[in-house]
């Protein structure tokens, strides 16, 4: 289901979705769509990836908020900078612990 919304956009924004629709043979209003699509999305990952980082959830649901796999979760956080505090050592650790 969809919906019409009334938005006010700047005329740069504007031209910029008439520059983009004409390259990709698509009228404004799809351009503005898609880049309100993708818009979204990275603003969910990015949510989600803050509260993982502040360790308000764990990487599963961050992925789930992000509609992301934890593998692409985990690689969103990675190419976004993200440093691991977990080690090899603890990884030797707990590798101990299992034998």
């Amino acid at each position: 289901m969809t919906a019409a919304v009334g938005v006010r956009l700047s005329d740069d924004i504007l031209k910029k979705a008439e520059y983009l629709g004409k390259s990709e043979l698509e009228d404004r209003s799809t351009i503005i769509r898609k880049a309100v699509t993708i818009g979204l999305k990275a603003l969910l990952e990015k949510k989600a990836a803050g509260e993982y980082m502040k360790g308000k959830i764990s990487i599963s649901e961050a992925a789930r908020k992000a509609e992301l796999t934890i593998w692409e979760m985990e690689q969103y956080l990675v190419d976004n900078g993200y440093r691991s505090s977990y080690s090899i050592e603890d990884l030797e650790k707990e590798l101990r612990m299992l034998k």
